[in-house]
């Protein structure tokens, strides 16, 4: 963070009472923003980062029902189990597997199975294998094309997979055979959950976003609705079956009735950012996203409410997986690495103020807000977090998020001050100066260069008998001020307006206020491209000002139209999305054409989308492909996976 933002936030954190703008005070917030600013760009939660895999490319990632271990798949068919608490690698599983799509444990632990895309040996294959001795037990080969996902039922005597042949198969573990096979239309089907009783399983498609909920029991199809706007990635069921979560490739994260298949909630709109996994914590208070924009994003439930984010892959996330006790997260990505992670709400006094200073600065994506970082600061203020108790001191100090109080906050800060904080030593300090000043006398009010008092004349007094007229002295001519106002004391009005105006004295016009014309506005200096496009990206996240994306769109079109690429992209991004200005796909492909004219492997990614997918221009595989390609080239992560995707 630069010390110009650092600034914009101390200038927002005003202190409440007089005298707290000194600029010693201001450098003394300043000094205390920058640790807990470092702080929160942190990541206090992230435990441990494995790697071991062959590949960059990590598919997919499972816990064990005991919590003591977790397994990984990889692009190249590589299988790893490791255990979670050291990290230690405990076997790897397979040879010469196909890409792993999908992976899960048993619901008692002792047998792990995989599903392959691909072609060759074990292509399209459900494998699954005995943990104990590492033997494969079952090699089950009925689908035509890629598996994309499994899921056990929670007896463990049935697993379910869906691929892209269209089909929902049915397979009883304990003979190796394929019970049912179901297929309502030409759409590839991309994921499926099992509910906790056993009773529904829940499928999810590509190109129409269809979702369908299937009597598991009977294995018949009960029910079809359509809420996203692209592929359906990602499919959980909360731990009492009566929801479930889905995320999709248009970005959105919809929460549904299990029963009835009614919307309850969108935790996420539509956003350019595909959702790639979901999951709730097994106690159902907190639901986790794995985003390609490498973040894992926490929403708290029942309200729904952006809470926190685990950040810290370098490249898109894949899968997610908790443990049975939701004190562990575990992460994959493409960047080749497996994270470990506090779950949510299981780490310790660090995570909480990481957590609290995002609500605190708005830290993008979440929302700025005071009064939920106050009662996390609160939470660890009163268990003597010295950090916690200096920050929640400053809140009180300027009425955010709680009810300002000089008292509350020279509380905490005491508190704080006591256990050897020099912010809040330096607040106090700063207190103690002002109340001094506030008990010496004030000084005579001096005339101001915009408005100056002028007392009215008093009448001249008669000249003493025999005494020589003195010449009066003529005072020295003073400039006349931008506006001269004249004050006449209450308690003399009746008398100087009763009162005859001495003979010798002319009479005096009435003084009139003048107002002095305003300065000249300075000359406007043009901002260059670069800085149209930085300032757009502050209003389009709300970074040190108001998030605004009317504000966003007018600055990235002033840079686009002098040739920013990343302002063309940006442009398209928010015409695609409808933010700023109304959808428009047609748009959108226009501005990205003009940045994919300049090489920008993003434009090129969602020119390649676009023509997939059929929105603002006609759909076209063959021009999809060719603009994946394109952005593959250029290093495009996300396109590289969408042609693996494509027929």
């Amino acid at each position: 963070m630069t010390v110009l933002r650092c600034v914009a936030r101390v200038r927002e954190r005003g202190v409440g009472w007089a005298g707290r703008g000194s600029l010693a005070l201001v450098l003394v917030i300043l000094l205390a923003a920058l640790p807990a600013l470092s702080l929160a760009a942190g990541s206090p939660d992230l435990l441990k980062t494995l790697q071991g895999h062959q590949t960059n490319f990590i598919n997919t990632v499972a816990c064990s029902p005991d919590g003591q271990k977790i397994a990984s798949g990889d692009d190249e068919g590589g299988i790893r189990v490791w255990e979670l608490a050291t990290g230690k690698p405990l076997m790897s599983l397979g040879e010469e597997l196909p890409s792993i799509k999908s992976l899960a444990f048993s619901p008692d632990g002792e047998a792990l199975a995989a599903v392959t895309g691909g072609t060759g040996r074990r292509g399209h294959a459900l494998l699954v294998w005995d943990l104990a001795t590492g033997k494969l037990l079952h090699d089950l080969r009925e689908h035509s094309q890629r598996i994309n996902d499994l899921a056990w039922s929670p007896d463990g005597n049935r697993i379910a997979t869906v691929s892209n042949d269209n089909t929902l198969r049915i397979w009883n573990v304990k003979y190796g055979t394929l019970e049912n096979t179901e297929k309502l239309n030409r759409n590839n089907i991309l994921a499926v959950a099992w509910s906790p009783d056993g009773k529904k399983i829940v499928s999810t498609e590509s190109l129409d976003g269809v979702i369908q909920i299937w009597d598991a029991v009977n294995v018949r199809h009960a029910n079809s609705f359509k809420g996203h706007a692209d592929w359906v990635l990602s499919v959980a069921f909360s731990p009492d079956g009566k929801e479930f979560v889905t995320g999709s490739r248009d970005g959105s994260v919809h929460v549904w009735d299990s029963a009835t298949g009614k919307q309850v909630k969108v935790l996420r709109e539509t956003e350019l950012d595909a959702v790639n996994g979901v999951v709730y914590t097994p106690d159902g208070k907190h639901l986790l996203a794995a985003t390609q924009s490498q973040l894992v994003l926490v929403w708290r439930l029942p309200d729904g409410k952006l809470v926190n984010f685990y950040e810290g892959h370098q490249l898109p996330l894949t899968d997610l997986a908790l443990t049975p006790s939701g004190s562990n997260l575990v992460t994959v990505g493409l960047d080749g690495t497996v994270r470990i992670w506090n779950g949510p709400g299981q780490g310790g006094a660090e995570s909480l103020l990481a957590q609290a200073l995002k609500f605190e600065n708005g830290t993008d994506p979440m929302n700025k807000d005071a009064a939920e970082a106050a009662k996390l600061y609160r939470q660890l203020a009163e268990k003597g977090q010295a950090e916690a108790q200096f920050r929640l001191g400053l809140l009180y100090s300027q009425g955010a998020g709680v009810e300002q109080s000089r008292e509350e906050a020279e509380k905490w800060w005491t508190l704080a001050a006591e256990q050897g904080n020099a912010e809040a030593r330096a607040q106090l300090r700063g207190g103690r100066e002002v109340v001094a000043r506030a008990a010496e006398p004030a000084p005579a009010p001096q005339p101001e260069a915009a408005l100056v008092a002028v007392e009215e004349p008093k009448p001249e007094p008669k000249p003493e008998p025999k005494a020589e007229a003195k010449a009066e002295p003529k005072p020295e001519p003073k400039p006349e001020p931008a506006v001269v106002q004249t004050i006449v004391p209450e308690e003399k009005k009746s008398k100087v307006a009763a009162a005859p105006a001495p003979a010798s004295a002319p009479e005096k016009p009435v003084q009139v206020a003048k107002v002095a014309p305003p300065p000249p506005a300075p000359p406007e200096v043009k901002k260059d491209k670069e800085a149209l496009f930085l300032d757009g990206i502050k209003s389009y996240k709300g970074e040190g000002v108001a998030k605004d994306y009317a504000q966003a769109f007018k600055l990235f079109t002033q840079a686009a139209e002098q040739g920013h690429v990343k302002a063309q992209y940006r442009l398209g991004f928010m015409y695609s999305l409808g933010k700023g200005v109304k959808k428009d796909d047609r748009q959108a492909v226009a501005w990205w054409l003009k940045a994919a004219g300049q090489n920008d492997a993003e434009a090129q990614y969602y020119l390649g989308y676009m023509h997939e997918i059929g929105a603002g221009v006609t759909q076209d595989l063959a021009a999809a492909k060719q603009w994946y390609q394109k952005a593959a080239d250029n290093g495009n992560i996300n396109a590289v996976q969408s042609l693996k995707m494509l027929p």
